[in-house]
């Protein structure tokens, strides 16, 4: 979201699984914006990156029928842990931010009328100032 990480500029970038891309959705630093969708919380605005996870209900709700909420949880679950080993691997530092307005950063990250956001999870260095009840866990 900031900066230019690993090649990227600045902005939100949405993932595609089938063509195991990303695509820039809006140009610029919108870290402040989502920080403050999520109840001012300075890890946000300081990491040079976030991952958002979401989550379109009906398109699981179609094979999964009434199941499909708690497989999406259950999903969602399953990619927090792999990020979180990820970072651990990489050296990084990251955490499971759920206090944020879900109308808001559907707004800042222009996302989809039936898209829903259930996870922000900033990612960045550690600093020594970092203990585990602070910023970022690692």
């Amino acid at each position: 979201m900031s900066g230019k990480q690993g090649g990227l500029a600045a902005g939100v970038y949405r993932y595609r699984p089938r063509e195991h891309d990303l695509v820039c959705v809006a140009e610029g630093d919108w870290r402040a914006k989502l920080a403050t969708a999520a109840l001012e919380q300075d890890r946000l605005a300081n990491a040079p990156v976030t991952i958002v996870i979401t989550a379109v209900y009906e398109r699981t709700a179609r094979k999964y029928k009434q199941r499909a909420e708690r497989y999406v949880h259950m999903e969602v679950g399953h990619a927090v842990e792999n990020v979180h080993l990820q970072a651990v691997a990489l050296d990084l530092g990251t955490v499971v931010v759920g206090a944020f307005d879900d109308a808001e950063v559907k707004r800042v990250l222009s996302l989809p009328a039936n898209e829903q956001p259930l996870c922000l999870m900033p990612v960045r260095k550690p600093t020594h100032s970092d203990s585990a009840s602070n910023v970022l866990c690692r």
